[in-house]
């Protein structure tokens, strides 16, 4: 496997003889022709009468390369966690890994420099790639070209976090990530066990079908709360969490929520903020719920009650989806949601 990623029968794509490859690799012939076998079942090698073992058109693509593309990687620190751990994994069995991410700013110039970097990926013959998509609807297109891009490569992808469709349509990617609804549903659980019935889910803008995470949490939110019996229905609110006319208003209003579950941690930390520039305390006058546990969470004031994102886990399980696919093109996608725990601190 490692001469064939190194490119050492690439000119002729002829493997040697089964003697020379025992005699090469000092195992027997009938080992040797068991890892043939498995050589073949994955579609690297073929065998043709009378002229010996020959790599086919994968055989021939194997680089050792891997790309990890996550267009906003900056935008959110736990992505830097997610390389890490993909990086850990890859070099254990020789493979080694491209990030790929946009600093760009403006819709013209993202969707330029990323269609340029994910095609010079595709170029360099990357072995299988692990997409993590834009989750703005204006860049849906987007994710759809770069899949796109990939698949007339022949380079498999998975996807990690979300999937490029909207639910509940599934592309043909594997996927793995987050339940966010049953995320959804433990938060439900733990607001109303604490006694809050008047519940919110802070959208700010955003259309809960555009971004599918967020969707999903506020539908597992609002049919958690709708089965255990809550006579309020979910309110969705649509400002910013640094708006104090907004927050202020909302507070004073007849319909004031006595909890507000929001759709990550920067935005809940930053809610956390206004109250207090407001006058108000959490969770004396409202609770507050964020989603990620990353490091604000820990010191924000209270600390923040969240869903813990099973970093690691959702790496690793990426990379050992994509070596599956590479190895097997042909099975059917896998779709693969993780459990996340709650983290029950101060601010409920």
């Amino acid at each position: 496997m490692a001469d064939i990623m190194s490119g050492a029968y690439s000119d002729t794509g002829r493997l040697p003889s089964e003697s020379a490859l025992s005699s090469a690799f000092g195992v027997s012939r009938m080992t040797l022709r068991g890892a043939l076998d498995e050589l073949r079942r994955q579609g690297l090698i073929e065998k043709r009468n009378g002229s010996g073992s020959f790599l086919t058109k994968r055989g021939l693509r194997r680089s050792g390369l891997i790309g990890l593309v996550i267009p906003d990687y900056k935008a959110y620190s736990f992505f830097s966690e997610i390389e890490k751990e993909v990086k850990r994994h890859t070099s254990r069995l020789g493979y080694h890994v491209t990030l790929v991410f946009t600093s760009e700013r403006t819709h013209e110039s993202i969707v330029r420099d990323i269609r340029r970097k994910v095609r010079e990926l595709a170029i360099r013959r990357a072995e299988g790639v692990i997409f993590r998509p834009f989750v703005t609807e204006d860049l849906a297109a987007t994710n759809k070209e770069i899949v796109d891009i990939f698949s007339h490569a022949e380079v498999p992808v998975v996807l990690i976090d979300s999937d490029i469709t909207r639910p509940p349509e599934r592309s043909d990617c594997d996927l793995v990530a987050v339940n966010n609804i049953g995320a959804g549903r433990q938060i439900a659980d733990h607001l109303y066990g604490r006694g809050y019935r008047r519940i919110a889910f802070l959208m700010r803008n955003r259309d809960p079908f555009a971004n599918a995470n967020w969707g999903n949490r506020l539908f597992g939110l609002a049919g958690e709360l709708a089965l255990i019996g809550c006579d309020e229905s979910v309110r969705q609110l649509d400002f910013s969490p640094t708006d104090e006319s907004a927050v202020r208003t909302l507070l004073r209003s007849r319909r004031r929520p006595d909890a507000i579950v929001c759709g990550n941690d920067e935005q809940a930390t930053m809610l956390l903020e206004t109250i207090g520039r407001i006058g108000k305390r959490a969770p004396k006058d409202v609770a507050v719920v964020g989603f990620d546990d990353i490091a604000l969470a820990r010191t924000a004031k209270p600390p923040l009650t969240t869903i813990s994102q099973p970093v690691r886990k959702l790496a690793a399980t990426a990379f050992k989806t994509l070596l599956a696919r590479i190895r097997y093109p042909n099975n059917d996608p896998r779709e693969i949601l993780l459990d996340a725990p709650l983290v029950v601190r101060r601010s409920t």
